[in-house]
This record gives C-alpha cells, sequence and structure tokens, in this order.
C-alpha cells in the first residue's frame, strides 16, 4: 500500500521581521476557509497537545484526488513563504514538483491542488502564537508518497519545533497520544513505543492534525505586577 502523508512545520527561523506584522496578520485574514481560529484557541490548553482542523475537507479531496494514485516515491521538502503573493508562487513549485500541470498551465495559481497547499501553509502559519505571533513568514512543507514509509524519528516523540501540521491523504494516519504524558510515561513511549489505547489515537484518512512542539508557546496572559511603592 503507497502511504501519502503531508506535512506543514513552523521552524523557529521562521520569524523574519517584525515590521511585517501588520501586513501578515492581514493577509491571513483572508481566503482561509479552516477554523484555524477555533484550532488556535483549543492549542491553547496546557491540557491539549493535539487537534483536529475542521473545515478542512474539500482541499484535503482534492490533494488526495491529485496524488494518492499519481508520484510513486517522493520525498518534497521545501520552504514556503506564507504572504499571500509570496505563497501562491512557493505553492505552485511545490505542486509541480509533485506533480507538474499540463503545458501552458503550469503558472496557474488558481489551480484547486495549489489553492488547498496555500491554505494548508497559511492557516499552519497562523497558529503562531507566543513571540512568532503575527510575524511568522515561513513554513516548511514536506510532502512523502511511498510504498514503504519508515520514519527516522522514535515511534513516539515531540518535534523540535513549534508546531506542525501533518494529514494522511492515503493509508493509515499517524498515532498520537491524546493526552500530555509525564516525564516518565514519555521516556517509556520513546524507547517501547508502548502506552495503554485509551491514552493513543491514530489519525484519520484526511484528517489534517496539528502538534505542538518542545518550542511551542503561548501568549501570556498574565497581568503585569502590581508595585505597592506609592507614588
Amino acid at each position: 500500500m503507497m502511504n501519502l502523508m503531508l506535512f506543514v512545520t513552523i521552524l523557529l527561523i521562521s520569524v523574519l521581521s517584525v515590521l511585517a506584522l501588520a501586513s501578515s496578520v492581514a493577509q491571513h485574514k483572508s481566503l482561509l476557509v479552516g477554523d484555524w481560529a477555533g484550532a488556535k484557541a483549543a492549542l491553547r490548553n496546557s491540557d491539549c497537545c493535539v487537534i483536529s482542523v475542521s473545515g478542512l475537507e474539500d482541499h484535503l479531496r482534492v490533494l488526495q484526488e491529485e496524488w494518492a494514485d499519481g508520484p510513486k516515491d517522493v520525498d518534497l521538502r521545501a520552504r514556503v513563504r506564507v504572504r499571500e503573493s509570496h505563497a501562491q508562487k512557493d505553492c505552485l513549485r511545490v505542486r509541480n514538483l509533485v506533480s507538474p500541470l499540463t503545458s501552458g498551465n503550469e503558472c496557474c495559481t488558481n489551480d484547486p491542488c495549489n489553492v488547498a497547499l496555500e491554505e494548508l501553509a497559511r492557516g499552519v502559519a497562523s497558529l503562531a502564537d507566543g513571540p512568532l505571533e503575527g510575524i511568522c513568514e515561513e513554513v516548511f512543507m514536506r510532502v512523502v508518497c511511498a510504498s514503504d514509509y519508515r520514519a527516522h524519528d522514535p515511534m513516539f516523540h515531540t518535534d523540535k519545533a513549534p508546531l506542525r501540521g501533518y494529514v494522511t491523504l492515503r493509508g493509515p494516519g499517524t498515532e498520537f497520544m491524546t493526552r500530555p504524558s509525564t516525564p516518565l510515561e514519555y521516556m517509556m513511549l520513546r524507547g517501547m513505543g508502548t502506552e495503554p489505547a485509551r491514552s493513543v489515537r491514530c489519525a484519520e484518512e484526511l484528517e489534517f492534525i496539528v502538534m505542538k512542539g518542545d518550542h511551542y508557546k503561548v501568549a501570556s496572559t498574565t497581568p503585569p505586577p502590581v508595585s505597592w511603592i506609592p507614588e
């Protein structure tokens, strides 16, 4: 069975300029159809480690129809800039590298597959929180299609990144913990990959999930300290 997976990751080096805050945020508000705001709110809960983003079904079916029975043994990695004009060009490049558009349509940014990739790239970037909120200008995109995919990381692990989006377009999805682990549980999971079934779930085909990484930080809601020194 062929496994086809798509990863979209926020990297620590994605932050380019605080000066881009206004334009970046404004552009993230347009065209996105997934419930990224709901996902961002859910991720802020300290008891939440993985969320599923709703509203992406049509986009994910487009990618499945285009790629699931097409490319063979692909492992493509690319940076995607998330400002709207750049996102279209960068996602189009990814689209053409995985499955080229027909001659004469190579620059068609309105291609449904390209639109779907842009949704995922810009949507994941909009989830950046804390010190990265509003200034995340790049994400790292990876497309994997393999008949015998073997990850190099331990079966259960957290990424050295703030967030990673993941979807399986064809084949079995990834397993993940539905709750945060204690240090002892985490050590056991990394070493032996065992945990009671009630705490582990397998992502469904065409389910876009977002996982917190080691460097995820949420915006502080702690009020500033009150000075008791009379003025």
